[in-house]
């Protein structure tokens, strides 16, 4: 356990005023911090250097119950006008944000919010409630349990003549300190954030508040987030790590080779939804040649691999001996005829669609399959090699179909490939935003 900290305005009725503990004191009583930080204006400084009464009842309480206060005093002696809130509400911030820099993870933060003035309370309150650093804002009961009106003088202070004839000083004496329960609006607002953050696909952002809030907000909540982070990002390792022990039914798709092509096309229907429609572009290259790839080994028994040599990258090269071999050299030399025949190169999806067009009796599949090459290969390169605006209508009237309509084929395609997505599967970020949700409630 670290240290305890008091962060205590000082006030009218402190440190002792008819015959009981002023807040200050009380607290110092009860909660036995290491260390007081005694907030003073002009008018408790005045005070405080004639008889030192706050520091000297603090040491004689120690000297009582055996533990050791080490105070320290801020002296503001040219804040006057002690009624003005925007004033204390800078102050005091200023004041908790640097107690809160130089406290460990273990170390705890105390405030007093019953001393000082209504301006001084209305400021620690404000501070409370936005919860910006974190503390515990704790309220003393007045021992009458009604306002103290009677006037006592002050002026003329005896600090252990107050002290001896201090009630709370008896052993069964009421411990009127209360732990005051604030709205935390920061944490509200910061929550409200995350949220519009999930409904977005915005993971990233979600997360890094989610990290901000750990300690406020459910294992599962922060769990989930991390975990959709990661997903977004086909971090599936780090998945794999986190759902450990886990009970989270998040991905609608079991079989873990079809669900690599399907968590992809996911991410590629995310910048869609996002509108992003450059980035959906260009993302769905990699996920075209591995869709047709899979559909020529399901439904035509041929395995590109066996005509390719596989780098250490995982990169896929044509190998003209290999296609030969498995007698695809030919199909693929009469399509690039007119380019002067096939030769040796990387993987792409035109020679994955001439070998499906060549060997396929099913239609349907290879107008499919030259839409989105086409798509590909025009709307693609010219996303990605040109600075141009890509917008909606952009797609339709470089490709004549819209973004939707080549997602709708990017999904058939999937099924023809063996990856058996049904429509509400592609729901599935939707569905785990609302489980990250209902765990943030």
């Amino acid at each position: 356990m670290g240290k305890r900290i008091l962060f205590s305005p000082v006030g009218g009725t402190d440190p002792i005023k008819y015959l009981h503990d002023g807040s200050m004191l009380h607290i110092c009583r009860h909660y036995r911090p290491d260390e007081v930080v005694l907030y003073m204006s002009k008018e408790i400084m005045e005070k405080h250097k004639k008889d030192n009464r706050y520091v000297r009842t603090i040491e004689l309480l120690g000297e009582s119950i055996d533990h050791k206060f080490d105070v320290c005093v801020v002296e503001k002696p040219d804040f006057v006008d002690v009624q003005k809130y925007d004033i204390y509400y800078d102050l005091f911030k200023n004041e908790i944000k640097n107690i809160s820099d130089t406290m460990s993870s273990d170390d705890e933060l105390i405030v007093n919010m019953a001393s000082g003035t209504p301006a001084m309370k209305s400021a620690l309150l404000i501070l409370a409630t936005l919860a910006e650093y974190k503390f515990i804002p704790i309220q003393v009961n007045s021992p009458k349990k009604s306002m103290n009106e009677e006037h006592e003088d002050r002026t003329d202070y005896d600090v252990e003549a107050n002290w001896e004839l201090d009630s709370d000083n008896e052993p069964d004496s009421e411990n009127r300190c209360e732990e005051v329960k604030c709205m935390n609006l920061m944490r509200l607002l910061k929550i409200d954030m995350i949220k519009k953050f999930i409904m977005k696909y915005d993971y990233a952002a979600a997360f890094e508040l989610a990290e901000e809030l750990q300690s406020d907000i459910s294992d599962d909540a922060y769990t989930l987030l991390n975990i959709a982070n990661n997903r977004l990002k086909l971090n599936t390792s780090e998945i794999s790590k986190l759902m450990k022990d886990k009970q989270y039914d998040i991905y609608p798709i079991k079989d873990s080779n079809k669900l690599k092509l399907f968590e992809y096309a996911c991410t590629v229907k995310i910048k869609l939804e996002k509108k992003e429609y450059s980035d959906f572009i260009r993302g769905i290259t990699p996920l075209i040649v591995d869709i047709l790839e899979q559909i020529l080994k399901l439904k035509l028994n041929i395995d590109i691999n066996k005509s390719c040599y596989i780098k250490r990258d995982g990169n896929k090269i044509w190998s003209v001996s290999k296609l030969k071999a498995n007698g695809l050299y030919d199909v693929l030399n009469n399509a690039y005829e007119e380019k002067g025949g096939f030769r040796e190169g990387p993987v792409y999806s035109h020679a994955l669609a001439n070998i499906i067009n060549a060997k396929s009796q099913d239609e349907i599949l290879k107008q499919k399959v030259d839409d989105i090459v086409h798509v590909e290969q025009c709307v693609r390169n010219l996303a990605a090699h040109q600075i141009v605006s890509v917008t909606a209508e952009w797609f339709i009237e470089k490709s004549g179909k819209s973004a939707d309509e080549i997602m709708n084929i990017i999904k058939y395609l999937l099924v023809q490939a063996g990856v058996g997505a049904k429509k509400d599967d592609w729901n599935t970020y939707d569905s785990m935003n609302q489980l990250i949700i209902r765990y943030l409630e």
